[in-house]
């Protein structure tokens, strides 16, 4: 029976408000990924269609038992009624608020238990052991456990989730092993079925290292059982760091495996090969559709009938008919047919996350603060350098006090390609990748907690707050033209220094502590700052000449020299100083010409109208 409840109605302990008989209801399921369902329903003369409206809850018999789902979404049409669902715990989008909720140094299921409490109405259980922290400030439920953030459940501790109403189960794997196994490679074309083999990653011999490089004695390397299986032999070098000689260990070396013989060790490495075998190294990845509806009319219907009681997660094998190799699969994603109660399409592969959980999340911000043309969002800096501090500080929680002041790593072998070696204790570590003539290491490389020193740093994009001190050279080492670009907010470039000189495009500003005065290139003009920041000048140059503007208050003076050979002055008085004066044209308009022998011509209009000689002669 499939009954929905109108929205408001939480009694779902109790019938619904409506039974429904839909005409087809399916649910998708993915690991981490998609969750819903789907009904149609068709136009009754009883009117159940009527009922089925957004926000109204469903409850349907599922893989793992029934299950509610809200609907979202409904599209009438003259024979019916389709609607869209999603499971009700992501009701906890809008009822179940973080507001500031931090689970410090917990297990999978007691961060669970303290995320949910903010509404008691949705629970976790987890089997994910490990202990880590996390931060959730003003997100929902849903977002603090499922999003990309860095700090979301499933980027902290991992796992796969299981919606179980208002619980959710987030366990390191869901689903268990089923006895079923799959035969693919027949090279046939099915109705119904279809493959995807890939053996690109596949390895058939190791060559293991241990800690510090160290390699097996004798034979180097360890072989797959399915060596012979394959054209080729597929060869792949693997690191075990966990495996280590006693002089390489220190005294609280508890998760490593310390052998004190060269034989001991040998086979640590070997039994760690071995494993890795096991889990499918040496196996072929395979994705495998099945849709069981298009498959009942065929001979292979028989053999796959088990798939249609399999669940989200589960195991299976699938033997390659031709390599004679069988890999172990899972059930990734399903559709599950709520009328028929079985599994009607089904893809067994390898799992991927889609979430970044390999990836450094001080990584991601990183990325987050540049734009897709290169360039730096400079008002991120800061709150990176913030988690960096705060992400090492949860690391030196989390160590291990040691009676050794220091640690030295070292690769000696000249041929490796990781030569070199590296020392590091409580006050810093240092770098070499080569020696000195008297064969000590050539230390090049330094950390402290005052900071960090290098002959050489080779970076793509590097941020920073400032720089101090010594030389910025820009260029040379094979990038003849280095280039210092100054950039707006919106990325616009205003200014740029490369081999070619200083060009600008926006505004060059320089202040004089001294008199407080300023200088200023915009656009074509020279614009000359007094006290208080008033302009007292402007020198600019116009398609006919250059004009020198001087501002005083109200009244302003100015020259322009004209491409044509003309001087023209423009002044609430003139005075004109010169030991002789020579006029090409008309000196002046209207005004008065002063010399420094006390003569003074008057014009107006361009004629000369009166003046004074030195003798005072009048004119």
């Amino acid at each position: 029976m499939i009954d929905l409840y109108n929205p408001g109605n939480d009694k779902f302990d109790k019938n619904g408000d409506m039974t429904l008989f839909p005409i087809s209801a399916n649910i998708e399921a993915e690991i981490n990924g998609t969750w819903s369902a789907e009904i149609e329903h068709p136009i009754d003369s009883e009117g159940r269609w009527k009922y089925i409206q957004e926000e109204a809850v469903v409850r349907l018999p599922s893989f793992n038992g029934k299950q509610l789902f809200r609907i979202k979404r409904k599209e009438k049409t003259e024979v019916g009624v389709r609607a869209v669902l999603i499971p009700i715990f992501f009701d906890a989008k809008d009822d179940c608020f973080l507001e500031d909720v931090r689970p410090t140094d917990r297990t999978g299921e007691e961060a669970l238990h303290i995320m949910c409490s903010s509404n008691k109405k949705y629970t976790g259980k987890s089997d994910i052991k490990i202990r880590t922290t996390a931060y959730y400030q003003s997100k929902n439920l849903v977002e603090a456990l499922f999003s990309d953030d860095e700090n979301s459940f499933l980027n902290r501790w991992g796992g796969e989730a299981l919606f179980d109403n208002f619980s959710v189960t987030i366990n390191k794997k869901i689903g268990t092993n089923k006895e079923i196994k799959i035969r693919y490679g027949k090279n046939i074309s099915e109705n119904g079925i279809s493959e995807e083999v890939d053996t690109s990653s596949v390895v058939t011999r190791i060559y293991p290292r241990g800690y510090n490089g160290r390699t097996m004695q004798g034979k180097k390397y360890i072989d797959s059982p399915n060596l012979y299986k394959y054209p080729n032999v597929k060869n792949a070098v693997m690191k075990f760091e966990d495996v280590k000689m006693i002089e390489d260990a220190s005294e609280d070396d508890e998760k490593s495996i310390v052998c004190t013989t060269q034989e001991e060790f040998d086979k640590e490495l070997e039994k760690k090969c071995q494993q890795q075998f096991e889990n499918g190294l040496d196996s072929p990845k395979v994705e495998i559709n099945i849709n069981m509806v298009l498959l009942e009319n065929t001979d292979l219907y028989e053999e796959l009938e088990l798939i249609e009681s399999v669940h989200l997660g589960d195991s299976v094998d699938c033997k390659h008919t031709k390599l004679d190799i069988t890999t172990k699969a899972r059930v990734i994603y399903l559709k599950y047919d709520c009328l028929t109660k079985k599994v009607i399409n089904v893809k067994i592969g390898q799992f991927q996350y889609n979430f970044l959980t390999e990836t450094s999340s001080t990584i991601q911000k990183v990325e987050e603060t540049i734009r897709p043309d290169g360039t730096l969002k400079a008002n991120k800096v800061y709150g990176i350098l913030d988690g960096v501090k705060a992400q090492m500080h949860i690391q030196s929680t989390k160590a291990k006090k040691t009676k050794e002041k220091a640690f030295l790593t070292e690769d000696l072998d000249m041929e490796s390609e990781s030569y070199g070696a590296m020392c590091w204790g409580s006050m810093g570590f240092m770098i070499a990748d080569s020696k000195k003539q008297d064969g000590t290491w050539d230390w090049k490389t330094f950390g402290t907690g005052k900071g960090f020193f290098a002959d050489l740093i080779v970076a793509g994009t590097m941020l920073a707050d400032r720089i101090r001190g010594g030389i910025l050279e820009l260029g040379g080492m094979g990038n003849e033209n280095g280039i210092l670009s100054m950039l707006s907010e919106d990325g616009r470039e205003q200014g740029r220094w490369d081999k070619d000189g200083i060009k600008s495009t926006g505004r060059i500003k320089s202040d004089n502590e001294l008199d407080k005065m300023a200088i200023e290139l915009f656009n074509g003009y020279l614009n000359i700052y007094g006290e208080n920041g008033v302009k007292t000048g402007i020198i600019s140059y116009l398609n006919d000449g250059l004009t020198i503007q001087c501002y005083g208050g109200t009244k302003i003076s100015t020259i322009t020299l004209k491409r044509n050979g003309e001087v023209t002055i423009g002044a609430e008085n003139l005075h004109l100083s010169a030991k002789n004066m020579h006029t090409g044209g008309q000196v002046a308009k209207t005004g008065t010409a002063e010399f420094s022998d006390g003569t003074y011509l008057k014009f107006y209009n361009g004629i000369l109208v009166g003046g004074e000689t030195k003798d005072g002669t009048k004119l």
